[in-house]
């Protein structure tokens, strides 16, 4: 027996060494004992010709890191895996949730150690179309390769450095196969794992709303729903900020999003884009669905961004035209991508 007790003491000591600082006990026995469950999909999609068209104007891909099935297959796995944090208790998937199209259903999402982020959570669908790549809402990064790694190495958000990143991932046995697919051999480093996830990000392309069928020729838009279109396409905002540009001009169809914006509004005191007070423009898709918006999820959904308690001024469509802006915005709403198993967490 005390033999016995010896041994355990011995045990529970080699744990307790093997463990990080800050990291439960548990998670030094447990991590990678989790395995993905992986079948085959198709993220090379045949997109419809409206959208096709956009894709070809705004794509971001750059040349030595094309979608493919292998590369997305690999990119989803580490989006969802914990085991990219410190404590192994939060993943990318954990802020970017797919049923809030790939957002957060709170204003500040909670770190590995239930810290605040100090901004909103971005939807991630269809940043491919960002044509100039930059990521955030201060646009800090250039591109969706270096945005891939920046919430992991956060001190608040997942908190390792790449050297650890990169051991984690290598002690893991279910990656060494998905390095060989999807780049032709095993190989394991940060300049690869952020080429998977980026692929992954942008294969989330929203293309099944009744907008897109509408512009099939598929189905027709309610009376209200083309009058909210024609609002949106070319009624100039007279609101402080909006400078007389139409919400197309920042939020430009198929994809409602553009790295160029003819215009745009300040919002005081925070430091964003090149210093300035002012923010990038995220894709409208799935806007009537989401909650907290902008870069300080202050607003808390569409009906409230123009006509809440402090509508976003810029924003400010005069009261007769709300119902009908509202009516066509719900239009782009695609409940397939929010459902999509392709796009899902693989350990559950």
């Amino acid at each position: 027996m005390k033999k016995l007790r010896f041994i355990l003491a011995i045990s529970l000591l080699i744990l307790q060494s093997c463990a990080k600082p800050g990291e439960p006990l548990d998670s030094a026995v447990s991590a990678g004992s989790a395995r993905p469950e992986l079948v085959s999909y198709n993220y090379l999609v045949e997109l419809p010709a409206h959208i096709q068209q956009a894709l070809v104007a705004t794509d971001n891909s750059p040349a030595n890191n094309p979608i493919t099935n292998d590369g997305a297959t690999l990119g989803r796995v580490l989006f969802y895996d914990k085991n990219l944090s410190l404590n192994r208790t939060v993943s990318c998937g954990s802020c970017h949730k797919q049923v809030t199209a790939f957002d957060d259903d709170v204003a500040l999402s909670k770190g590995f150690a239930n810290a605040r982020t100090t901004r909103n959570s971005m939807s991630l669908l269809n940043i491919r179309f960002y044509k100039s790549g930059r990521m955030f809402w201060d646009e800090r990064v250039p591109t969706v390769e270096k945005q891939a790694l920046q919430p992991i190495q956060n001190p608040l958000e997942m908190g390792l450095t790449l050297t650890e990143l990169e051991n984690r991932v290598k002690s893991l046995t279910y990656y060494p196969d998905l390095f060989q697919k999807a780049f032709g051999s095993p190989v394991i480093d940060s300049v690869r794992i952020a080429k998977a996830l980026a692929q992954f990000e942008r294969s989330i392309v929203s293309y099944q709303s009744k907008y897109d069928r509408v512009k099939q020729g598929l189905e027709a838009f309610t009376a209200a729903e083309a009058r909210g279109e024609q609002i949106f396409l070319t009624a100039p905002n007279p609101g402080p900020g909006g400078g007389g540009i139409a919400c197309a001009g920042c939020h430009t169809p198929p994809m409602f999003i553009t790295s160029t914006p003819a215009g745009g509004f300040a919002f005081p005191v925070e430091s964003g884009i090149n210093g300035q007070n002012r923010f990038k423009s995220g894709s409208l898709r799935n806007i009537g669905t989401r909650k907290f918006l902008f870069h300080a999820g202050t607003i808390t959904d569409l009906n409230a961004m123009f006509s809440g308690p402090q509508p976003v001024p810029a924003h400010g469509v005069p009261p007769q035209d709300v119902a009908a802006m509202i009516a066509f915005l719900n239009t782009l709403t695609d409940t397939a991508i929010i459902q999509d198993p392709k796009y899902g967490d693989p350990f559950r």
